[in-house]
């Protein structure tokens, strides 16, 4: 179950009266913070049967998803945590209340896997103000302790066994395949078998005065492809057609799939017109291809979905030990050692030869004596005479390819993290009230990344170029200068069906992609806490001295990252741009701080307690330069059934090592080129007698994001306010209701290409967004926005963020006993839930005629993942007499709207234009664009068998409630960073029902 908020439980439990609570450096005499504080207990942790402390922490109604397992094509192979939906980025993840390094080099923010669940202790997250100045930057959103257990005696042995279950009988669904013709989900399919083992081993000395703790843990995760879950076995698009009620099953949503097939372009202006789509039809014989117009038809799209993971594989090992020995009440020595080996594999669709890809400046070129082709293509593409003498390029065939390399299997790229983190310190007692600790830290981790099952560009191109007198590659053929370009080269025929590619054209064209790097942060921290008793640092009205806690910490963060050839000659088809590598580069900054509690008012009428607390952080960072963190707050118990407190917060973020140093890197924006669809306002400067516009291929433009030295830091506001019930007249009853409002302005990010393309082109362009924006889209000499084409996505210094909302909370334990049920033991509930008010962004600062938006209720293709206005995890407990405890948790997930749908379908439509780029102008109505609310319900049973010996087991999403779909082409599911299998995997439940068993062991 969870701890009351605000009232967290203590980092050392044995003694009650002295507790650190996160937020705060200062000891508290009581389980109290001016700012929300939940605790996730070790119960609440073993009831979920979870492995992954992310799905945990993810299922409060505070917490945003992030990566986790469940995403496939943009996955980094982490688990990040994204509070109040302000970006993973804003989130500071602690260990026993220090900082928990950045592991990844493409996102450097903390990775959740390096944390084995069955060695934490508890959770502690703090979402409202104070977590900034207390431990410096990311602090923007709040802060989530996870605090181990320690000082452990004996052997425990924990283990835990999970399958996922999904019934597969969604009639809406099924029938979708059928018609597509695709192959149907097994019906009642269990996978997704989870094992996780922690072995733990503890021991004191003679004197008590030293203990190590030493762990050893493995996990290992199978995957689940979208093939195996009724809702993700297809690729979902929108029909437009409006909601029939007479017919509920038909949802506005069909099967879809990609044009990158075996789809044919021909930009060649003498042949057939511009411009003319073919579709090769073959059997795989030599002879057999010919081309058919290409209409986009069923069998001439791909249905890319069954081969993507759901959930990807994933194995880790853990290991560590945390150690102390205290020499003397003034002399206390720690030291800690975390390894993780994380290994996990993703898995999308095949490459191939994708549209706009091609060598020459995405272009495919084909000569057209190439004798791999039928007459009846090379009169298509070459003329009547097959010379191709009226061509772009004479006897060249100039084309936009879109070909499946199912010869060469699924794109598979193995993401491994191995990490490292050490700790050593010394606390200990100075007198008079006064402590001191301080602790030195190094976090590294390795990072690679292998890309398996790609085509090389360059050497698809000289495959194509076939000598019709020898049959062979002109690339492996003297020219006039004797000199040949490869003489590995085989011809690869694409011309004549799938099972054309022979092996040896397979393994000439087939390429892979290395990345390795490392993140490294090194950290050195001292503070001095006590109370100012002695000097008469007492208010006379108040039982308790004042309390300072204050500092200095020096950090620094590292980065660097090496790319292989095919990366950083965007030589790999489907890997999406080139990745450049990132020379070691270091940030640093040197920090003090001070912060202090004020008790004013102590036992006194209506002033049980009424205490003030403050703090102050300096910081100079070595590239965003100086800046200033401060907090107050105040809380006051007029009478002890009820507590109000209220804090305020100035934060900053200072910019990343990426964010100040990544290189030009050319991404998808997820959109199409206006101007292929528009002739009006600025597009028809861009059509001029010369330029066809072209579709970007897979209808997504290139976007160039690059960092910037220049950034400043971001500058935070939090304010909070809220009561806590505790009424003497309701005995095991606590409650606590607290407001949020959190403003980042400056906030660092990159620009918004597809912003860019609406300021720019859209209908409602004005002379001054136009002057604004144009300047970022870059055009290729041909005018397209792919090539060497791309729209600026710089990292900036943007406008704000915002949100506003409520939390919740209500525990109540009871005694059966005193309804009249004697003997039956107790009853324990508890609520959490989120009220979201807003969740405001404004593009760029000060820029009135862009205006903000508000993703509070929203998805898509600008707000993201899911933002329900209402989320909460309600849990009730038995405890009957005995060694067994039963439990049943509701989560819900409140429903969210499509950003773009300015109907009335459902709920009331949405106006802001800055929402409705993708549809150049009003989208109208989606009927498919609400995610409806999603309820889950688990069940869990605890039984301790005899001493020593605990079983747990369990079944999550009992129900079997399938994840809210969407579609994935027009509304872009897939493009999001949290999108997979036509939906958020992240966000919701997206395997089915889990079902679980754990034991525990101790001796």
């Amino acid at each position: 179950m969870l701890a009351a908020t605000g009232d967290a439980v203590a980092q050392d439990e044995s003694a009650a009266e002295v507790v650190v609570v996160t937020g705060s450096r200062i000891p508290q005499t009581g389980l109290s913070s001016a700012s929300p504080v939940l605790v996730i207990n070790r119960q609440e942790i073993e009831f979920e049967g979870t492995t992954d402390v992310s799905t945990l922490v993810n299922q409060l109604p505070s917490v945003f998803a992030d990566q986790t397992n469940a995403q496939s094509a943009t996955a980094t192979g982490t688990s990040n945590i994204d509070l109040r939906g302000l970006g993973a980025k804003r989130s500071l993840v602690l260990v026993n209340g220090t900082r928990l390094m950045p592991a990844d080099v493409s996102s450097p923010v903390a990775d959740v896997n390096q944390i084995p669940a069955a060695l934490v202790d508890h959770i502690e997250v703090l979402t409202g103000g104070g977590a900034s100045t207390v431990y410096g930057s990311d602090a923007m959103a709040g802060v989530v302790n996870f605090i181990m257990r320690k000082d452990f005696s004996g052997i425990e042995l924990d283990g835990t066994l999970s399958i996922e279950n999904a019934d597969n009988n969604n009639s809406a669904d099924r029938a979708r395949i059928a018609v597509a013709g695709y192959q149907q989900a097994p019906e009642n399919v269990w996978d997704g078998f989870t094992s996780d083992a922690m072995l733990l081993m503890g021991a004191n000395s003679d004197n008590g005065k030293a203990n190590v703790s030493v762990y050893l843990g493995r996990r290992e995760i199978q995957p689940v492809l979208e093939s195996a879950r009724d809702f993700s076995a297809c690729s979902l698009i929108t029909t437009f057609a409006k909601f029939d009620p007479s017919h509920p099953a038909d949802t506005g949503l069909t099967c879809g799939g990609s044009s990158n097939y075996d789809r044919f372009l021909s930009v060649d202006d003498a042949v057939n017109g511009l411009p003319f789509n073919f579709f090769e039809e073959g059997t795989g014989v030599p002879g057999s291809g010919h081309f058919v117009p290409f209409t986009g038809g069923p069998n001439q799209e791909y249905n890319f979905a069954p081969l993507n993971y759901l959930w990807r594989p994933d194995t880790r090992y853990t290991g560590g030990f945390f150690a102390h020995y205290q020499r003397t009440r003034q002399l206390d020595l720690t030291s800690s050692f975390m390894f993780t080996d994380d290994d996990t594999v993703a898995q999308i669709a095949p490459s191939g030869l994708f549209f706009g890809a091609g060598a020459a400046n995405g272009f495919d070129e084909v000569n057209c004596g190439n004798p791999l082709m039928t007459q009846q293509e090379r009169t298509l593409l070459c003329g009547a005479d097959g010379s191709g003498a009226n061509n772009l390029v004479p006897g060249q065939a100039t084309l936009l390819i879109g070909r499946r390399n199912l010869e060469g299997g699924d794109r598979q790229t193995e993401l491994r993290h191995v990490s490292y983190r050490m700790q050593i310190g010394a606390r200990g007692e100075l007198g008079q009230g006064w402590s001191y600790n301080a602790n030195a830290q190094y976090g590294f981790t390795h990072y690679s990344q292998i890309l398996n099952n790609e085509l090389s560009i360059s050497r698809v191109q000289n495959a194509l170029e076939v000598d019709p007198a020898t049959g062979r590659c002109f690339a492996a053929e003297p020219n006039a200068e004797g000199i040949i370009a490869d003489p590995h080269c085989v011809p690869m025929d694409i011309f004549n069906g799938f099972g054309t590619v022979t092996p040896a054209a397979l393994h000439y064209v087939g390429a892979e992609g290395l990345q390795d790097g490392i993140s490294r942060e090194q950290i050195v921290s001292g503070s001095l806490t006590g109370d100012l008793g002695a000097w008469g640092g007492r208010s006379p009205w108040a039982k308790s001295p004042v309390a300072v806690s204050l500092g200095a910490e020096w950090r620094a963060d590292a980065l660097s990252l090496d790319t292989s050839a095919e990366f950083q000659n965007n030589d790999l088809s489907g890997a999406g741009g080139p990745t450049l590598p990132v020379p070691l580069v270091e940030i640093n900054s040197t920090e003090g701080f001070l912060e202090t509690k004020i008790p004013l008012l102590q036992e006194k009428r209506w002033f049980e307690d009424l205490s003030l607390n403050a703090g102050y952080r300096y910081a100079s960072y070595s590239v965003a330069g100086a800046a200033s963190d401060y907090k107050y707050g105040a809380e006051w118990q007029p009478i002890g059934d009820f507590r109000l407190r209220a804090s305020y917060e100035r934060a900053v973020r200072a910019p990343n090592v990426l964010e100040l140093f990544a290189p030009a890197t050319i991404t998808g924006l997820g959109n199409d080129d206006p101007c292929v669809f528009s002739t009006s306002g600025q597009c028809a400067n861009v059509k001029n007698a010369g330029t066809q516009i072209l579709e970007c291929p897979e209808s997504s433009c290139n976007a160039r994001s690059s960092g910037n030295a220049a950034l400043k830091t971001e500058t935070g506001h939090t304010r909070t306010a809220g009561i806590v019930l505790t009424p003497q007249f309701l005995d095991g009853f606590t409650a606590t209701i607290d407001y949020f409002d959190i403003h980042v302005s400056g906030y660092i990010d990159s620009i918004d290409p597809n912003l860019v393309l609406l300021e720019c082109y859209g209908h409602r362009a004005t002379a001054q967004s136009i002057a604004f924006y144009c300047p970022f889209v870059h055009r290729n000499a041909q005018g397209q926005l792919f090539g060497d084409g791309f729209v600026s996505a710089e990292t900036t210094n943007k406008g704000f963020l915002g949100t506003k909302g409520v939390d919740i909370e209500a525990d109540y334990t009871h005694s059966l006993d005193d309804w009249g049920l004697a003997g039956l033991g107790t009853l324990d509930l508890n609520l959490v839930g989120t009220l979201l008010n807003e969740l405001t962004v404004e593009p760029f600062a000060g820029s009135g005629f862009i205006g903000t938006y508000d993703c509070a209720g929203l998805y898509g293709i600008v707000c993201g993942g899911p933002a329900p206005r209402w989320r909460h995890k309600f849990r009730l407990t038995w405890s009957p007499p005995g060694d067994v405890r039963l439990s049943l948790a509701w989560r819900h997930f409140g429903p969210v709207r499509f950003d773009a749908d300015t109907s009335n379908h459902l709920l009331n439509g949405i106006t802001n234009p800055l929402l409705h780029g993708m549809c150049r102008g009003a989208c109208g109505d989606i009927p498919d664009g609400v995610l409806n609310s999603a309820d889950y319900f688990d069940l869990a049973a605890e039984w301790a068998v005899r001493e020593g010996i605990e079983l747990r087991a369990g079944v999550n999403n009992v129900f079997d409630r399938e994840m809210p779909v969407d579609d994935n082409n027009f509304v872009s599911i897939g493009s999001s960073i949290l999108g997979n299998g036509n939906g958020f995997a992240g966000s919701y439940d997206a395997l089915g029902r889990t079902l679980f068993v754990s034991a525990t062991i101790k001796y």
